[in-house]
């Protein structure tokens, strides 16, 4: 699995050009950047639900989880965790998979790593 990088800020055309500019930077592999335009946005996506979600798939990586056993182990609603899991998704922090009747999840990160060291605009 990869390791995910999460940048705040709107300096993805400055990365892409340093990238152009200087052909000997090479990109980790192993490596994928998620640009998020602000800190509203991360709040979106990273609620204490969301992450909690998260969490639980990331440390248990061999463990197969459905829409139902995450919302057991979770004490959730199906619906809030199809809900979390459709936009954890659309970002492609995790994959769902439909089987016959079950919708499973999983983590497409073994890490994810926040970088807050651009400038916000709050």
């Amino acid at each position: 699995m990869k390791k995910l990088i999460i940048k705040i800020s709107n300096n993805i055309h400055q990365d892409l050009k340093d990238v152009y500019l200087n052909p000997k930077i090479k990109a980790n592999p192993n490596t994928h950047t998620l640009y998020l335009k602000d800190v509203n946005e991360f709040y979106t996506l990273f609620s204490p639900q969301r992450m909690e979600l998260l969490r639980i798939l990331i440390n248990t990586p061999n463990t197969e989880f459905t829409i139902n056993s995450l919302s057991k182990k979770l004490k959730r609603k199906q619906e809030a965790i199809s809900r979390d899991t459709s936009l954890l998704e659309k970002y492609q922090l995790i994959k769902k998979t439909k089987v016959k009747q079950l919708v499973k999840v999983k983590p497409l990160y073994q890490t994810l790593s926040i970088d807050l060291s651009t400038k916000l605009s709050i």
